[in-house]
């Protein structure tokens, strides 16, 4: 089991780092999110898996800046993964 939303809201107020790896299909995934500079800065990667260290194979190479930790929260679930699919 993940953490519960105010867990992840919590981990990101506190300057501590949320962290989501996934699998779908034959794509694997890495959405991180953290404090840095008064901003919440996220990254989301995908590539075909097992090409995680080869950044030309990336099929999803983002990065994005907020202003609270709830707009992090909102913004990966509405890109379908919720506060308990994220860990530490």
């Amino acid at each position: 089991m993940g953490m519960s939303r105010q867990g992840f809201l919590r981990r990101l107020r506190d300057a501590k780092a949320v962290n989501c790896t996934y699998l779908r299909g034959e794509s694997a995934g890495l959405i991180s999110a953290w404090g840095h500079g008064g901003w919440f800065v996220l990254t989301w990667e995908e590539c075909p898996v097992g090409n995680q260290y080869d950044e030309s194979m990336y099929s999803r190479d983002e990065r994005h800046e907020f202003a609270t930790a709830e707009e992090v929260l909102t913004f990966v679930e509405l890109g379908g993964y919720p506060a308990s699919a994220f860990g530490p």
